[in-house]
């Protein structure tokens, strides 16, 4: 949620390269699972690094049955060691790391295939192609205005890989509530996109919203408001 009384209050963002090739353990792996349900951040670097493992997928498999050079594994094990050892509180050096070990993967494939080239055994049968992805659903904007608590909100949701940023402008809330945005499922299931301390400009004018979820972009049936004490205030579907 990109509010001022929203904002994540620590620096302590998920090691990404470690999460996205399973290098953690059960305990950090958690720990990681909790944070990207709030950090918006960490969630899109995630899904950027998925898509530097889809495109290693893409190098043709002639280039991949050679052997790799004799100082491939150096080159990794360096790569991989630097970005486990970095500090996670030092969030932009840990970026630039995750670039090194992305162009360090592709180039040791290109070279020879030190890393799927291991995997994957020289054959006569040809392979078949990976499925292609899904395209996630196109956009969807709605509002509304609840008749039993007067409160309005116009909202969109925009789907991600797996996830969905929401975007909307909430207001006649009375001013002092603490409300939640949450994101309800086809089974009734909610997921909070944000949260905000009402103010008396929002209760009046609305208070504009940016957030996500971590919900299939197919399976979002409304988007909600409701307080920390389970009263909600609105509910419209998208």
């Amino acid at each position: 949620m990109s509010t001022p009384d929203s904002a994540n209050p620590t620096n302590d963002h998920v090691d990404m390269a470690g999460y996205v090739m399973d290098m953690l353990t059960p305990e950090e792996k958690q720990r990681a699972d909790e944070h990207l349900t709030t950090c918006t951040a960490c969630r899109e670097e995630i899904e950027s690094l998925r898509e530097w493992s889809a495109a290693l997928d893409d190098v043709p498999e002639a280039m991949l049955l050679d052997g790799p050079p004799d100082d491939a594994d150096l080159l990794l094990q360096r790569t991989l060691r630097q970005v486990r050892q970095e500090s996670a509180g030092r969030r932009h050096r840990r970026l630039a790391l995750v670039t090194s070990i992305a162009a360090a993967v592709v180039a040791v494939a290109v070279v020879g295939g030190a890393l799927v080239g291991r995997t994957t055994a020289p054959s006569s049968t040809p392979q078949a192609a990976p499925p292609a992805a899904s395209v996630p659903a196109a956009e969807r904007s709605a509002s509304g205005v609840s008749a039993t608590t007067g409160a309005r909100m116009t909202v969109s949701v925009v789907p991600a890989t797996g996830w969905v940023r929401v975007s909307a402008t909430v207001g006649g809330i009375p001013a002092g509530e603490r409300c939640k945005l949450e994101v309800v499922g086809k089974d009734g299931a909610a997921v909070l996109a944000g949260s905000w301390l009402v103010s008396p400009a929002g209760e009046a004018n609305g208070t504009p919203l940016n957030g996500s979820a971590l919900i299939d972009p197919a399976q979002v049936a409304s988007v909600r408001v409701v307080n920390t004490g389970g009263k909600e205030f609105i509910n419209v579907p998208v």
